[in-house]
Formats: structure tokens, sequence, C-alpha cells
């Protein structure tokens, strides 16, 4: 892939990040339907919905394998996009905290190496997370956030 191919991308990438946050980053809607607990987070495998940084989402490109966690046990196991790994984790009930997490290092393509990027920037230390009304997971870690979809 030539630079200016790849600054196209990344072009393309960050519109549709702009386009989609409003919708992703409106749907706060503060309730919490009983106590989220840990049997709603653990135990099952998460597929990534929509990313989201600095206020700006967007779903996941066309042809790109979601990104995964699961949680089980004190321990993550992790698909980043490209990469996977696994460490522990403390499920808390409003905040997960994340100890290192162990990741492959085989090499990827620009769009996977970005998604890998703000997976690992997000699933790392105390993040704070729910599960909405619509029964996806949230996660938030300075002003970055990962939307999981039951998998």
């Amino acid at each position: 892939m030539t630079m200016i191919e790849a600054k196209r991308l990344l072009a393309v990438l960050f519109v549709l990040l702009t386009a989609v946050g409003v919708a992703a980053c409106g749907s706060d809607s503060g309730s919490s339907d009983g106590d989220t607990g840990n049997p709603e987070v653990e135990g099952v495998t998460w597929q990534v919905m929509n990313l989201a940084t600095q206020g700006a989402a967007t779903s996941l490109p066309a042809g790109v394998e979601a990104p995964t966690l699961e949680i089980s046990d004190g321990m993550a196991q992790v698909f980043a996009g490209c990469n996977s790994g696994s460490g522990e984790v403390q499920v808390n009930e409003q905040t997960l905290d994340f100890g290192p997490i162990a990741m492959t290092k085989k090499s990827c393509g620009p769009v996977e190496n970005q998604i890998e990027f703000l997976v690992n920037k997000v699933l790392q230390g105390e993040v704070t997370y729910e599960v909405n009304a619509d029964g996806n997971l949230v996660i938030e870690r300075k002003g970055n956030s990962l939307v999981y979809t039951p998998g």
C-alpha cells in the first residue's frame, strides 16, 4: 500500500468516526436498571460493534474481523483486531481493572493496526463499564470507548 493510499484510508476512517459520533454517543441515558454485577459481564464472548475516540464513533469497516473480549475466572481473553492475548482482570460493580495483557506480535494491515491500537488503549488499567439497556457492554477509558455486543 502506498503512502497516498494509507492517507486516504485514514481520512475515510476519520470521516466515518466523525459522522457516527453523535448517534453512538447520544445513547448515554445514565440509568441503571438494577445492580450490574459480574454475571452480566463474565462468561460471554463480546464482539466490538462500535469504536469511539474523543467523541467520534464508528462501526467496524466491512471485511474487518471484530475484536472480542471474554472475561472468566479473573482472566480476560482478548482478540484486538489482529493479535490476541490474555491477562488478569478484576471485575467490580462499575469498573474493570485490567492487569498487563500479553499479546501476540504478528504484523497487521493499517486498518487492523488502528483498531488494535484503540482496543489496547482502552483495555488497560482501571476502566468504567456498563451493560446498557440494549444488552451491550460499553467500556470507557479516558475519552475512548468500545461498544461490545454479545457474540
